[in-house]
């Protein structure tokens, strides 16, 4: 990237940051950072941007609240050498993600189910009962889905790049689209990865494409997944070591941030108390900016405004074993009740995944935005306590070997705001008062699309 002609100048005359002159009064020389780039949040995308800013030569800090890097991708390791990537399992299979893992000098093969083997059981009664109505296949239910949804194709990147007059079938419920294309075949599959949207037959079809749709069809179809072989944390592992620890903050929280259009400063705390200040030439925000999450930002109107109308789903992910299911089989959460498809409502646990490890099983609970997680605890123990009850599976208290939060999951806005251009006024916030976001509220939340569009915001910032 080349330097514009703003920053030229600005390498010989001192950033005007938006904190007072003496912002920097009780902070020593080695507690003042500057970087190029400020990074906050070290998921996928916030992981992804430190690596390929430091490939380009570029300055970073990388602020993350949690110990590790990664986000979403959890791995649980075995003392017997297996693991289970409980979190992000894998990987579309295309350029962008195995140049990013020759990158980090990742190995990875294919992301195989640990079983295709699957047993319907209604885990509000405990009892099994018969498939649901999603009678074709993964390949043909998946091609089928994306003849109905390729008018669409503004959509295909995974940003919400809407026109201006949004289409009103994209604003209503997905069961309408499902009976306009007879899409009942294919609920199996639009399910299995729009689960995150909750309730999807009474969501908005916008918000099931985003989570399912055209790139995410034609990951399936053309190439399906990988992995990296000693999972998932190995790819964050080996991008800790490519930023250079120095470069990531963990444990860190913000206090304060200012911002103006040449640069920003903020304040930040360390996990042992310590507090400091860093500058930098740009910002990049990559976990959904609520105003919670927010806090301390000087934001402006046009901002809060924005960031004050998300909902959000809560989302969980765990690793179960003594559960006294047998190996070898997936669990599906089959609701005859609710038509097309016997879809599970909210809260559901998905389904209960076998893993591959004998013993173990993933699940993966959506809820509503007030579920905590004891909530979520709690409904994997009393789904498998019903199935005991009524001998479906002679069923043990189980044990929650590993348990991640992925919430705010699913952020969405009313039909009325997305009517009045609220992704367009979104967007436009990029580059404002030295800012930028990616993640996904911007782009659909599945990391290979994820890391497409971060590489588009980092080319916006012309460093």
């Amino acid at each position: 990237m080349h330097l514009s002609q703003g920053w030229r100048l600005a390498s010989v005359i001192p950033l005007a940051f938006a904190v007072s002159a003496d912002s920097t009064t009780g902070f020593s020389a080695e507690n003042i950072i500057t970087r190029d780039v400020c990074i906050l949040g070290g998921g996928a995308t916030g992981t992804y941007a430190a690596v390929q800013l430091r490939e380009q030569g570029h300055s970073v800090a990388l602020i993350e609240k949690k110990d590790r890097l990664g986000g979403h991708a959890e791995t649980l390791y075995l003392d017997n050498g297996e693991y289970v990537n409980y979190g992000v399992e894998g990987y579309f299979n295309n350029d962008i993600t195995k140049n990013f893992f020759d990158q980090l000098d990742v190995n990875y093969e294919a992301l195989l189910p640990g079983s295709i083997l699957i047993e319907n059981v209604n885990f509000n009664t405990g009892k099994r009962v018969l498939p649901g109505n999603g009678i074709l296949g993964t390949v043909a239910g998946a091609a089928l889905y994306r003849a109905a949804i390729e008018q669409f194709d503004y959509l295909a990147s995974g940003a919400y790049y809407l026109p201006d007059e949004v289409p009103e079938v994209l604003l209503r419920p997905f069961r309408e689209f499902v009976d306009t294309h007879a899409l009942q075949g294919a609920m199996d599959v639009i399910f299995m990865f729009a689960e995150n949207v909750g309730d999807i037959l009474n969501a908005p079809l916008l918000y099931v494409i985003q989570n399912f749709g055209i790139t995410h069809i034609d990951a399936l179809l053309e190439g399906g997944y990988i992995r990296p072989k000693n999972g998932t944390n190995e790819l964050f592992s080996k991008a800790a070591k490519y930023i250079d620890e120095q470069n990531i903050f963990y444990g860190t929280t913000v206090s304060q941030v200012k911002r103006n259009s040449s640069g920003v400063e903020m304040v930040v705390q360390i996990a042992d108390g310590t507090r400091k200040l860093i500058k930098a030439k740009k910002l990049l925000v990559t976990f959904p900016p609520t105003l919670s999450a927010l806090s301390g930002f000087d934001l402006r109107t046009e901002e809060s405004s924005l960031f004050s109308k998300w909902n959000h789903k809560n989302y969980y992910a765990a690793a179960i074993t003594n559960t006294g299911l047998p190996d070898g089989v997936n669990i599906a959460n089959t609701n005859p009740e609710n038509q097309p498809g016997s879809l599970p409502l909210p809260p559901f646990q998905w389904q209960l995944e076998y893993s591959g490890v004998p013993g173990y099983f993933m699940t993966k609970i959506v809820a509503e935005g007030n579920f905590t997680a004891e909530d979520a605890k709690a409904l994997i123990v009393s789904d498998l306590k019903r199935m005991n009850q009524t001998g479906t599976f002679s069923t043990k208290e189980p044990e929650i070997a590993a348990f991640a939060s992925h919430s705010p999951e699913t952020l969405i806005v009313s039909t009325g705001d997305i009517k009045d251009g609220f992704y367009r006024k979104l967007y436009a916030l990029q580059g404002q008062q030295s800012t930028y976001y990616t993640g996904y509220t911007f782009c659909t939340d599945y990391s290979t699309p994820l890391w497409n569009y971060t590489g588009s915001v980092l080319d916006m910032m012309d460093l």
